[in-house]
């Protein structure tokens, strides 16, 4: 009887540990104070067996031996696996300027409220270097413009994380990439009207005469100017998502694509709401990187004490960081990380309009503004049409003795220290220290940590210098003060203090005789509409910039060029280093043209450099392992198939 007792008990354990081991998701308890670790419990010793007097066998005939009973085989119990505490991450960020499904409507940092989609170049999460990703290897030729890349074979597309049909990614999808940034397309049933930056796209890689398809799975961009860049332009740092072209036309081009949207990510679309949420589930064994999260939730809220109270409440896992959060976050037993590399650098830029205008006009002739220029303009630039009656010489910020006062009234220290702790790192517009082109000599005065070069030095003396800042303008002819405006973002993803910075500047100019009144902006778009007059503010007026982190030749495309017809600081110093970017065919040539650029912004002391900064984010332990990221300027909204859980 007490055999089979002990067989019945032993099969019910079995049963038990054999059940169902993927439990519901729970809700993890806010983060505490971790209490102390109590001692281990030991098991209790062994007890020894009594001594027991040997009994004598009593005498028997001898009999058969009974046959012994087989004993029933049992399979060994596995482990259950560990599982994640929340098989959902949520992370909860500002509403993204663009909220569409598709990539090429939208902005390089809106595009990653949308990882279903993969780019022909990837980025090391942490260094931010190029790596293979659609394409496997890519190179330019000597002449500079004519590129090739070699694509991965037998990639699939998702839908409900799972391949769609037998649809692979190919050199077809590239083409269709490339139409749909340009606006245009071989045939009706790829027209957009939604492209976001068509002209900028067409300049960079032409039409689709310009690409062939050597084969489905080598092609060749013969692009229509030299652009040493194109891989950048092609990598995840840009809205430039492969999209299936076999599925566009399955349901029936742009509109069913945006309801429908599918790509080679590692997420696959579950839904999206404007100014909501955005939900995603993983792609089980995907080619590159199986999240380790099954659903990822983007929140956009906007009020950053909102999205600590998410925090606290365990309805987000990860936040942006407000520094000023930092105590109260931290003292109630969360975790911040820091970005691996900084995020965004933050000036004020001096607007600069010329007095000339100059205009695209079919069948024009180019004139241009200087023997510097050298060789004929790239395509789409044509000639000069008059002067801006608005733009007077008299501006004061136009006398670069001015500017460097401005430059040498401000404390950096101070500024860092008392809004970024004295984590801030020095800066020069435009050349990362990190980067090989910068050059020691930018960045004479020591650092936070007493560092010059790119170790960590500032370009102006860190305490500032009020008394060589009054000589100046004295020099330049203002004893008496001068005015200016200084226009300034409310609101800022990476860089909420903005207001308070704009203020704390302000105060420093007034010790040296600038009198600069505030303006304010609600976003870039608003302050981008000023830009549009150039006699706003009687052109003398300056802005708080987070400049472009590309490589040169196209950082300053986006608002220096006065030949392209867009611009708002029209220095011949960026338009002499857009000519030769057009020409320069060797990366060696290039480098040494940038640093010509960079020095000829220093000696102009053409914007005022504050820091680099570093975005932060606030995480719950109890879900969220790690999020040690390369941030870059898109803040915690991508790289999170990397993300890790914590196990249960």
């Amino acid at each position: 009887m007490f055999g089979l007792l002990a067989l019945v008990l032993a099969l019910t354990l079995v049963i038990v540990a054999c059940g169902d081991d993927e439990p519901e998701e729970t809700a993890a308890p806010a983060p505490t104070a971790m209490p102390a670790t109590p001692a281990p419990t030991m098991a209790p010793a062994p007890t020894a067996a009594p001594t027991m007097a040997p009994t004598a066998a009593p005498t028997m005939a001898p009999t058969a031996a009974p046959a012994p009973t087989a004993m029933p085989t049992m399979a060994p119990t596995a482990a259950p696996e560990p599982q994640a505490v929340s098989t959902r991450l949520k992370v909860s960020l500002p509403p993204g300027r663009e909220q569409n499904t598709i990539p090429y409507a939208q902005s390089q940092v809106s595009e990653k409220l949308m990882p279903e989609y993969s780019h022909m170049i990837g980025r090391n999460i942490t260094t931010n270097v190029e790596e293979a990703q659609l394409a496997t290897s890519w190179e330019v030729e000597t002449d500079g413009k004519t590129w090739h890349f070699q694509l991965r074979e037998g990639v699939p597309f998702y839908r409900d994380a799972q391949p769609l049909n037998d649809y692979t990614f190919s050199a077809k999808d590239v083409f269709m990439m490339l139409d749909l940034q340009n606006g245009e397309a071989e045939g009706d049933e790829l027209n957009t009207k939604v492209a976001r930056s068509p002209g900028r796209y067409r300049s960079y890689f032409g039409s689709n005469d310009n690409w062939v398809a050597n084969s489905d799975y080598d092609v060749t961009l013969n692009l229509p100017k030299v652009n040493l860049d194109a891989a950048f332009l092609l990598s995840d740092e840009w809205s430039t998502g492969i999209m299936s072209r076999d599925h566009w036309d399955d349901v029936g081009g742009e509109e069913g694509y945006r309801v429908d949207p599918v790509g080679n990510g590692p997420w696959s679309y579950v839904f999206h709401e404007i100014d909501g949420t955005f939900l995603h589930e993983r792609v089980e064994d995907h080619w590159r990187i199986t999240p380790a999260f099954h659903e990822l939730e983007i929140l956009q809220v906007r009020e950053a004490s909102t999205r600590q109270a998410m925090l606290f409440a365990n309805e987000a896992h990860i936040i942006p960081l407000v520094r000023t959060q930092r105590e109260v976050i931290e003292g109630a037993g969360f975790t911040t990380y820091v970005s691996t590399l900084p995020s965004i650098h933050q000036g004020f830029g001096f607007v600069h309009f010329r007095d000339q205008s100059f205009c695209s006009d079919d069948g024009s002739t180019y004139s241009p503004f200087s023997s510097a220029a050298g060789a004929s303009p790239p395509p789409g630039l044509t000639h000069e049409c008059g002067p801006r009656d608005s733009v007077t010489q008299e501006a004061p910020i136009r006398d670069p003795r001015v500017r460097e006062a401005m430059n040498i009234a401000i404390n950096r220290n101070e500024i860092n220290n008392v809004f970024y702790q004295g984590l801030g790192f020095p800066l020069v517009d435009y050349f990362p220290p990190w980067r090989d082109d910068f050059k020691d000599d930018w960045a004479p005065f020591p650092g936070p940590n007493g560092e010059t070069g790119a170790a960590g030095g500032w370009p102006y003396p860190g305490d500032g210098d009020p008394d060589r800042a009054r000589a100046l303008l004295a020099e330049a002819g203002y004893s008496g003060g001068v005015d200016v405006t200084l226009d300034c973002l409310l609101s800022h993803r990476v860089v909420p203090e903005w207001p308070d910075i704009c203020e704390q500047v302000v105060g420093y100019w007034a010790t040296v005789g600038v009198n600069a009144s505030l303006d304010w902006s609600a976003d870039f778009g608003d302050f981008r509409a000023k830009t549009r007059d150039p006699s706003h503010n009687g052109g003398n007026w300056l802005w708080s910039a987070s400049p472009s982190l590309d490589p040169p030749c196209n950082a300053i495309t986006y608002s220096m060029v006065w030949e392209l017809g867009q611009a708002y600081r029209e220095w011949p110093a960026a338009s002499e280093l857009y000519f030769k970017c057009a020409e320069i065919t060797n990366y060696e040539d290039r480098t040494k043209a940038g640093q010509d650029f960079a020095e000829a912004w220093l000696e102009g002391h053409y914007s005022v450099p504050l820091v680099w900064v570093f975005a932060e984010v606030a995480v719950n332990p109890n879900i969220v392992q790690e999020y040690q990221v390369n941030m870059l300027h898109m803040g915690p909204v991508r790289y999170h198939e990397h993300t890790q859980p914590v196990m249960q």
